[in-house]
């Protein structure tokens, strides 16, 4: 009788240890073996929706999903199986061009941490530069992005001085259209001995 063996903890492809981010664990629908999100999305940027690629391990034929490799299922087993810093919520990766991306959501702010609060968008190249080109970097990258809170009230309070700067310039303009000529016409009248 087969014993069950522990799932293996790393992409047989790259050999690097699963995490809940770039290297999230994925099953192939089709045969279940299991690889990284990054490999896979290396293997199939290229490749448009429903288009086949074959399993590394067994060559099954496997349709790519839409949406690319993010969108193929995490195997729950191997996730189980993860440190416990990382056996939380996966993380919400998706494919932008050449690039696997997340967001990387910092802690709730608090008054007078404005600056150390930003959310970030991490960001994995999965194209290197031909030779004789400098490459990108191979590690994940920051891109500090505004805090949502914060963005959304100081758009709203972009449009509240917009309007009332708006209504101020067509206060003065209608103000100016009317009693610019009933002056000038009182003026010219009073002037003219005539009676307005």
């Amino acid at each position: 009788m087969a014993e069950l063996q522990p799932p293996n903890l790393e992409c047989p492809i790259c050999f690097a240890p699963y995490d809940n981010a770039f290297k999230t664990p994925l099953k192939l629908p089709v045969c279940s073996h299991t690889f990284c999100l990054e490999c896979l999305s290396q293997m199939c940027l290229f490749l448009k929706p429903l288009q086949i690629f074959h399993c590394p391990l067994c060559r099954a034929p496997v349709p790519v999903p839409p949406g690319g490799a993010p969108s193929m299922p995490p195997n729950m087993e191997v996730v189980s199986q993860l440190p416990p810093s990382q056996r939380g919520p996966l993380r919400r990766v998706w494919l932008q061009g050449s690039q696997l991306c997340y967001w990387k959501l910092q802690p709730p702010y608090s008054e007078g941490q404005e600056e150390l609060g930003q959310d970030a968008v991490v960001r994995l190249q999965l194209i290197q530069a031909p030779p004789g080109q400098p490459s990108p970097p191979r590690q994940a990258d920051l891109i500090p992005v505004r805090a949502q809170r914060r963005l959304l009230f100081r758009q709203a309070c972009r449009n509240v001085w917009c309007l009332g700067m708006v209504l101020l310039i067509s206060t003065i303009m209608l103000f100016s259209a009317i009693f610019f000529p009933v002056y000038t016409n009182w003026h010219w009248n009073k002037n003219s001995g005539r009676p307005g």
